[in-house]
């Protein structure tokens, strides 16, 4: 068995192997994790586009020549739209573009099988479509991924994937080395088959960390978050005042809290059902963070009660934000709603964490036993 036979082999076997764990994995992450089942067919036609190769002399042209690379071609178009979906791009190329680049490739690999057969240009072909689909794969990982240990490995292996292209093509017009069939024994040739049979595998492994790590941190995400509002949830938001209220004990600065409660929301709910409930807590939190800013953090406690952590804040200028609040809620409501505030600042190393929260809770009580709709501080 020559090694381009060994090559071949084995990269069906690895490829095969690949697009099966790939695909089970695909299917217990979570939908929100797009992409995966895209990359493992494109290895799964890959790894059936070999054989053929293998059978060059025992089947017909059109199976071991132009269907094997046809294969080959939409197994990277394949693992392109996979990260396309993966990244999160919701801008699709269109499907004629798609089909005239088939058609364009499919023809000139028929054209040089049998009008005017030529090894050397059906190589350069490969190279070249497979070029335009893997620079733009790496395109989007570059601009699209988070800087992460797996985007960094995907990135390496689609350079090289890149790199071994345009040295072939460039081999193939200066001439270097004119390859004569699939089983050439160049060294050039057993560099090209080797490559993709080594980067492809790391891809994959790659696009499974990115997977892991986007899980991570959706898990982590739901964990600190409220589904319904994307503000805090209220564990993480004790935490955020635990640092907040440390920091102030290390450098002096100001501390205030708003806890928020939306008057008479159980009317709401009875009057309108809980569907439009929910979207008055989700106009509600939309417009509280147009106006925050980014160290201000607002959390969900629970039902219609929120509070908002505000550094380098005190009681004043947090009675100015309570106002611009309640200007918010005054534009362009589908449901009208109003919310009772209170206020409190933190007191400095007498002060506790308990007792910050009691003060703005007996302030939150005064506004709503005084009418609703109001702020009060202590």
């Amino acid at each position: 068995m020559n090694a381009p036979l060994i090559i071949l082999v084995t990269s069906f076997f690895v490829a095969l192997t690949m697009a099966g764990v790939l695909f089970i994995i695909s299917h217990t992450y979570p939908k929100s994790i797009r992409g995966l089942t895209d990359w493992s067919w494109g290895l799964l036609a890959m790894a059936l586009g070999l054989p053929l190769f293998i059978a060059r002399n025992h089947l017909p042209d059109l199976f071991s020549i132009v269907l094997a690379n046809l294969m080959i071609l939409g197994g990277f178009m394949l693992m392109n739209a996979g990260i396309r979906k993966f990244s999160g791009i919701t801008a699709r190329i269109h499907p004629a573009w798609l089909f005239g680049f088939v058609v364009a490739y499919t023809a000139l690999f028929a054209w040089f099988t049998y009008v005017h057969p030529n090894v050397a240009m059906r190589v350069a072909t490969l190279n070249l479509f497979s070029l335009v689909v893997i620079s733009d794969q790496l395109r989007v990982v570059l601009k699209e991924l988070p800087r992460t240990a797996g985007r960094n490995i995907l990135i390496i292996s689609l350079t090289i994937l890149v790199g071994a292209r345009v040295v072939r093509l460039v081999s193939l017009i200066l001439g270097i080395d004119q390859p004569t069939g699939v089983f050439d024994p160049s060294l050039l040739q057993l560099a090209y088959l080797a490559i993709p049979s080594i980067m492809i595998p790391l891809g994959t492994i790659s696009l499974v960390m990115l997977a892991s790590e986007k899980l991570h941190q959706n898990l982590e995400f739901t964990s600190r978050y409220d589904d319904l509002t994307q503000c805090l949830n209220k564990r993480a938001a004790m935490e955020a005042l635990r640092q907040e209220i440390a920091r102030v004990k290390r450098h002096g600065n100001k501390l205030s809290i708003m806890l928020i409660d939306l008057d008479n929301f159980k009317n709401i709910n009875d009057t309108h059902g809980h569907l439009e409930g929910d979207r008055v807590l989700v106009d509600f939190s939309r417009r509280v963070k147009t106006f925050l800013r980014e160290t201000d953090q607002l959390s969900r406690f629970g039902g219609d009660e929120f509070m908002i952590v505000l550094p380098d804040t005190d009681l004043a200028q947090a009675t100015l934000i309570a106002g611009r609040l309640n200007a918010a809620r005054k534009e362009n409501q589908s449901i009208a709603w109003s919310v009772s505030i209170g206020l409190s600042e933190y007191l400095g190393p007498v002060d506790s964490l308990a007792a910050l929260l009691n003060r703005a809770d007996q302030a939150l009580y005064k506004a709503k036993t005084s009418g609703r709709n109001q702020t009060q501080a202590l």
